[in-house]
């Protein structure tokens, strides 16, 4: 298998997300003049419509609907439903336009992830040594980073925000060109699942994954409570320039690639259970110390702990999806967890957030993050059993 094309791909998509995920509540606050409320309207209705596209289009792609016609789909929308935004200033037609933007995006990191695995299982199959996802997920951390040094320059001398907007346009026409350099995916002799969705939701809502999907839903609540609005509070609480905080936030990210590179070992010395529940702790800890001490030199500090985060909730949870799903579901149990989890918890976490600000401030919204993801450390520490074959991720 040539890791070339999906390496790439993953690189670009990521890339597109991190232009403007970083800077989402402070783009809306300062170039579309949105208050606390518009802001969390608009994320919150942006989310609503996220509810049907990822298992409609893992549902396709498990249909062997190929999926590099699906992502071209996508990043056509994408790209310019966000030239829309940046032109847009009515609040009901930036809400719109960022709604397409969402509900065309959301279902691109579960069709990549479904892509990967469904080429791994087809190794296996033929007796070959199958890949391992963080050897792949690095590249979507790399990319993640690529935008901070564009964004340096185009946000520099007080330039408007939007401009991001620009940037993340950009790698969504370069992330459409490379679907021309993937490889046609790989369809597996056992994936005949009638309705692998309804399979999909199965496998989540059963009792073996329930403390998963809720320890996991409360810690995706905490991220899309605070995250959106980290970029406010950099700037408002510490004084950060808009050019310095995607600088700021892309060291943590490269630092979380050390983090993913070590990923065996660390499984090797706290298991699965034990990996989820440091990275959770680490999350409350780093957010109430930056609330409590708004320095430049803690929010670089910070930053050396933002890896184990990653790990306990966007590489651990996705490779243990796939080890749960059968081979007829493999992009749609991605999917149906987008739906039940990652969907949600951005609605509950938007609203969370804009009502708080609107009330207190950022700081308080960074604290909320903080006791949102300590009760998924909790859950997941009791209630998670990883005695279970099924569960070891081994």
């Amino acid at each position: 298998m040539n890791l070339y094309p999906i390496k790439i791909q993953f690189f670009l998509s990521y890339a597109a997300l991190g232009s403007i995920a970083p800077l989402m509540a402070l783009l809306l606050k300062e170039a579309k003049d949105f208050s606390p409320r518009q802001i969390a309207i608009t994320l919150s209705i942006s989310s609503v419509g996220m509810l049907f596209t990822p298992a409609l289009m893992t549902y396709l792609a498990d249909k062997s609907i190929d999926s590099r016609k699906i992502l071209r789909f996508i990043f056509c929308i994408t790209a310019g439903s966000l030239i829309a935004v940046y032109y847009l200033n009515d609040p009901l037609h930036v809400t719109i336009g960022w709604t397409i933007y969402s509900i065309a995006f959301i279902p691109t990191l579960p069709l990549l992830d479904g892509y990967f695995f469904n080429h791994n299982e087809q190794l296996k199959e033929n007796g070959e040594k199958p890949l391992k996802y963080q050897k792949i997920r690095i590249w979507g951390s790399i990319g993640f980073i690529a935008p901070s040094a564009i964004l340096f320059f185009i946000l520099s001398g007080g330039k408007n925000i939007a401009n991001s907007l620009w940037c993340a346009v950009l790698f969504c026409v370069l992330s459409f060109l490379a679907t021309y350099l993937m490889r046609a995916p790989s369809i597996s002799e056992k994936g005949n699942v009638k309705k692998p969705t309804t399979e999909a939701f199965r496998v989540l809502l059963s009792p073996q994954l329930i403390p998963f999907c809720i320890g996991i839903f409360f810690s995706y609540t905490a991220a899309n409570c605070y995250y959106p609005y980290l970029s406010v509070f950099f700037k408002e609480s510490i004084g950060i320039q808009n050019n310095h905080i995607t600088a700021i936030t892309s060291i943590g990210v490269a630092i979380e690639i050390v983090y993913i590179l070590n990923l065996t070992t660390l499984r090797k010395w706290l298991g699965f259970r034990g990996v989820l529940t440091l990275g959770l702790a680490s999350m409350s800890i780093r957010l109430s110390i930056i609330a409590t001490f708004p320095t430049l030199k803690t929010a670089l500090i910070i930053q050396l702990f933002h890896g184990l985060e990653i790990l306990s909730m966007f590489v651990l949870p996705i490779m243990y999806l796939d080890q749960v799903a059968g081979a007829g579901f493999r992009n749609s149990i991605q999917g149906a967890f987008t739906i039940l989890i990652t969907v949600p918890s951005r609605l509950l976490g938007f609203i969370i957030a804009g009502e708080i600000a609107r009330i207190y401030s950022a700081k308080e919204v960074i604290y909320a993050g903080s006791i949102l993801s300590a009760l998924g450390m909790i859950v997941i520490l009791i209630f998670l059993k990883t005695e279970n074959k099924a569960q070891s991720l081994h």
